[in-house]
């Protein structure tokens, strides 16, 4: 009788260690509007669908999650002007963190998990970056010149990189979490494009390129502005954008589009006939032989793909059964 326990006991722990280890896979996360709402998708490096999530939002976008997993911050525009959310992923209610009447887009959520960074321009009529806490109280302004773009925090929350735009020129910066320490690392960098930090902090990947050209590509630098590397080739008309790196370091997801339909000069058109459908490609973060990877395709429109934390999503309907099982056979022992 003791040895049949005892053989269970190390079958549980197999499957156990197996799902754990099946959970470290990187989950890339993106969200789809689908009859007047959101959906949620989370996949895996092959593509797999994994988790979906169906929400009550409509126009939800720019997702960014806390480091816990349990909320996810985003924008939507539902209630007219764009504005800053937290949904909490279990009860899948919604409070909105921003009140003003100009916009607020873009919200990144800081690794220590206290504040949350965006972009508005309720000081004017360019975009700067901003800072608050997850509750949206302390509101701080972080920038004071030019157009800014895209936040990203460094792992130890102590920085921000962002792209910047003023005198008609372009560029990739850096500043501390409070906006002081200003540093340009690249000039020529294409706007609003977006980028990332390295989960080890020495490097930062963004997108920058002349579309018409060779296209908008995804490159990597180190923080003190060397080592500039090239990861993608997507062609002219195209652009690989809005990178995020992976949270174990190896993978570099972006988005690809293609410009369709070019309108003559002074012609405005909305932007879904100028572009055809959008895709989510990773790519190896240390640029090796491999080729890109697809991972969705067919979007109707941009999608800013966010990497799950390590613990979000980790607990399959499978491994709940089995961790029910294992607590029915500690009471069987009694």
């Amino acid at each position: 009788m003791k040895y049949t326990r005892t053989c269970i006991v190390l079958c549980i722990a197999f499957l156990l260690s197996s799902h754990l280890h099946a959970s470290a896979e990187p989950v890339i996360s993106y969200s789809v509007e689908q009859a007047g709402a959101a959906e949620i998708y989370g996949a895996d490096t092959t593509g797999n669908i994994i988790r979906r999530i169906q929400t009550d939002v409509p126009n939800m976008s720019s997702l960014s999650w806390s480091p816990d997993g349990r909320s996810v911050a985003y924008q939507s525009n539902h209630e007219g002007t764009p504005n800053i959310y937290v949904m909490d992923i279990r009860s899948k209610d919604s409070r909105r963190l921003t009140n003003h009447e100009g916009r607020s887009l873009r919200p990144a959520w800081s690794p220590n998990g206290k504040w949350i960074a965006f972009l508005s321009d309720r000081a004017g009529e360019y975009l700067d970056v901003y800072r608050m806490d997850t509750d949206g109280s302390n509101v701080r302004r972080l920038t004071n010149r030019g157009n800014n773009w895209e936040p990203d925090w460094s792992p130890d929350s102590q920085w921000i990189a962002f792209n910047a735009t003023h005198d008609r020129r372009t560029g990739l910066y850096v500043m501390t979490a409070d906006g002081r320490g200003r540093r340009q690392l690249k000039a020529g960098v294409f706007t609003a494009a977006g980028c990332t930090w390295s989960p080890d902090g020495k490097q930062i990947a963004f997108a920058t390129g002349r579309e018409f050209e060779t296209g908008v590509n995804i490159y990597v630098i180190d923080i003190d502005g060397n080592n500039l590397r090239k990861l993608t080739r997507v062609g002219g008309m195209s652009l690989a954008t809005h990178p995020a790196w992976s949270p174990d370091g190896e993978w570099i997801a972006y988005s690809q589009k293609k410009i369709v339909n070019l309108p003559p000069p002074g012609v405005r058109v909305p932007i879904d006939e100028v572009f055809g459908k959008c895709a989510i490609y990773i790519v190896k973060a240390k640029g090796t032989a491999s080729e890109p990877r697809a991972i969705v395709n067919g979007l109707p429109l941009q999608p800013m793909p966010a990497w799950l934390p390590g613990t979000a999503f980790s607990v399959s309907p499978t491994a709940e059964k089995q961790l029910t099982l294992w607590g029915k056979l500690k009471k069987g022992k009694k």
